[in-house]
């Protein structure tokens, strides 16, 4: 596939000054990896799991049932941010600031990676990323 109809694909990942913690991460790697994967460099096809679940107090009963019509189709708690697959090989990255920690149902969607074999990284900068794709043959940065 061509540059241009990836980029067609991906669409645009602005860079948004304003964003913290996680997300201005998040937007961090999105940038990077939408910048790898028109380039030819990122092996594969990637993408960000919007899996926050937030009720609010002006809306809670909507929101209440929007959360659970999402986990009737599927949703699962503690999925990873990122999610990578390659003919090759699968794996799942969550994106945590320095002092981050998995909460407790990502832990228990870790141990269901392990105990699958599939593979489950935890990163805190780009350079923790590239690491953990090119350890796993999904990045060529030479």
């Amino acid at each position: 596939m061509d540059s241009l109809t990836k980029l067609r694909i991906l669409g645009r990942v602005y860079n948004l000054p304003s964003l913290k913690g996680e997300d201005a991460l998040a937007n961090q790697i999105a940038m990077k990896l939408t910048e790898y994967s028109i380039e030819g460099k990122l092996k594969g096809i990637w993408f960000h799991v919007p899996n926050e679940s937030v009720v609010s107090k002006s809306n809670m009963l909507t929101d209440i049932l929007r959360i659970k019509r999402k986990h009737s189709m599927g949703l699962i708690n503690g999925v990873p941010d990122l999610v990578f697959i390659s003919k090759e090989k699968s794996l799942f990255v969550e994106l945590k600031t320095a002092k981050g920690r998995l909460s407790e149902s990502q832990q228990l969607f870790q141990e269901w990676c392990i105990d699958e074999g599939v593979g489950y990284y935890v990163s805190r900068s780009v350079k923790e990323m590239d690491k953990i794709l090119i350890e796993n043959g999904l990045l060529k940065l030479s």
